[in-house]
């Protein structure tokens, strides 16, 4: 595994954490957490076998419905008009790192994939 999978893997982590710890300590429903545990998964597989390109292309679709799902999470709460305003530093966090994470990705399949 190298930089880029350790990277895939640290976040992953901190998604399930912070998932979990969500559902535990507010009212969520549960399933809602449920396609944030298939990232997740996503993630974990691709950091595992980053080498390989199918990894690589499944690893860019988790970044990109990840950040997806964050995005529609931060401006939902930053509505002036009824927008919660809960966690929006680590939501804008988890953006930065998913774009991140995106970007080595998307660089990675470019360089490995011959045309």
């Amino acid at each position: 595994m190298d930089i880029l999978g350790y990277y895939t893997l640290a976040v992953a982590i901190l998604l399930i954490i912070g998932e979990t710890l969500v559902v535990i300590k507010t009212d969520k429903y549960w399933p809602l957490s449920l396609d944030d545990y298939a990232v997740c998964g996503l993630l974990l597989y691709g950091a595992f076998t980053v080498e390989q390109n199918h990894s690589l292309l499944l690893m860019i679709g988790a970044w990109c419905f990840m950040l997806g799902n964050l995005y529609a999470m931060l401006f939902t709460r930053m509505d002036p008009n009824g927008g919660s305003r809960e966690r929006l530093g680590a939501l804008v966090l988890l953006l930065g790192l998913g774009l991140i994470g995106l970007v080595a990705t998307t660089q990675r399949f470019i360089v490995s994939t011959p045309f």
